[in-house]
């Protein structure tokens, strides 16, 4: 029985999303694996248990709303210009999980942000990647988001297009970026069509920070 749900975006870079979900695909423990899919023009059929194909980019928020309908005790979120490097990272996630967590309300990730006193997202400590220590944070990006299912079912579902990580961060009292990850997972190319490209990018980062935090 499966326990945990990978949830993923699809934009363009169908390269990179089928290495992604391979890497899921050979984790130790099986995982549910959901696609939402922002490309239209993108009829591929991958290899996943469910895809949505959207009319539409509706960006990163849709994954939230795919995450609420999941009936598996844990999620994660995984971008795709990022895969899991060896088979038994999802697997040492949940165990670390299990041990630390006492109010479902931990969130477990990869790079995060560790604000200062001014709450400025831009000037702010950011983790680019796991040390060889456990680093509590005050945001978990959403490249990488493990968490317990129960912290959706307590959230509500205001549209924050691409901040949304920021808003599920600040429902959490407990997120880390553990020494377990360091090294375990890959960036692959960008290929020009992330987010931080865009003109607003920046703008929006720091009034989602304020507004939540």
């Amino acid at each position: 029985m499966k326990t945990v749900t990978a949830i993923l975006l699809n934009w363009k870079r169908p390269e990179n999303i089928v290495k992604t979900i391979k890497s899921i695909r050979d984790q130790s423990i099986p995982v549910k694996i959901c696609l939402w899919n922002n490309n239209p023009d993108d009829k591929k059929n991958y290899d996943v248990d469910l895809q949505i194909n959207s009319p539409n980019n509706f960006k990163c928020y849709p994954r939230w709303m795919m995450a609420s309908l999941i009936e598996t005790d844990y999620i994660f979120t995984l971008d795709d210009d990022l895969l899991l490097s060896d088979d038994n990272v999802i697997e040492d996630t949940l165990n670390l999980y299990k041990r630390i967590n006492t109010d479902d309300k931990l969130i477990i990730g990869y790079t995060g942000v560790i604000l200062n006193q001014d709450k400025d997202y831009w000037t702010s400590e950011h983790l680019t990647e796991p040390k060889n220590e456990d680093i509590k944070v005050d945001i978990v990006k959403g490249r990488f988001m493990f968490m317990s299912k129960s912290l959706i079912n307590n959230m509500t579902l205001e549209n924050e297009e691409t901040c949304e990580d920021i808003k599920v961060s600040s429902y959490s009292n407990y997120k880390l970026i553990p020494s377990i990850l360091k090294n375990r997972l890959s960036n692959l190319d960008e290929l020009e069509v992330g987010l931080f490209g865009s003109s607003d990018h920046n703008l929006k980062r720091s009034i989602a920070t304020k507004k939540y935090f």
